[in-house]
């Protein structure tokens, strides 16, 4: 198996990726990256009207956001925590 090491910046492309099609005002999206030896915590912040959009019902689509960008940054030997927070209008 061939491990794979994302920078940050391929990383917060991934992320962009996935979310930006999921949200209503994509041009006012964030992402911060904030990196320990241990983990990788990304700090997604969006619209406050499009929260609920990336949370879904029950937590799924947040969910399978999580489930995609922890498989594929697994090769890098890190966890990566994804958070969601509302901009402030």
């Amino acid at each position: 198996m061939v491990k794979y090491k994302m920078n940050e910046e391929a990383l917060k492309n991934l992320v962009s990726t996935i979310i930006k099609p999921l949200i209503t005002k994509p041009d006012v999206m964030t992402v911060t990256l904030t990196e320990t030896p241990a983990n990788v915590s990304c700090v997604v912040a969006v619209d406050a009207g499009d929260l609920g959009k990336l949370i879904g019902y029950g937590g799924t689509t947040i969910h399978a956001i999580r489930e995609l960008i922890f498989s594929a940054h697994l090769s890098a030997g890190k966890k990566v925590y994804i958070e969601i927070e509302a901009l402030k209008k």
